[in-house]
């Protein structure tokens, strides 16, 4: 019995559930804590998480490419923020 191969399937965040209710929500939410309270509203770091997830694995928030001319592939590596910098994660095949 031969061994099939996996074929890599890249994490398509922003085409889920939970994506599209956090970029559709996101801003009137963050209103309503803020009116709900005393003003102040979430702490800044919760903020900040919510907006990095949507930006998490979007090619147009930071992309690098690979090419391995002798081989004559390139691969394609989505970037997501993680402590503040860019760290390369999904790898897509071109």
């Amino acid at each position: 019995m031969a061994l099939q191969r996996g074929v890599y399937r890249p994490r398509d965040a922003e085409h889920t559930v939970l994506h599209q209710v956090i970029a559709e929500h996101l801003e009137v939410f963050l209103r309503a804590v803020a009116e709900a309270g005393d003003g102040a509203g979430l702490p800044q770091f919760v903020e900040r998480e919510f907006r990095e997830f949507l930006t998490c694995g979007v090619f147009e928030h930071g992309v690098a490419r690979f090419r391995a001319r002798a081989a004559g592939a390139s691969i394609w590596c989505r970037f997501r923020v993680k402590g503040g910098r860019g760290v390369p994660v999904a790898v897509v095949a071109a």
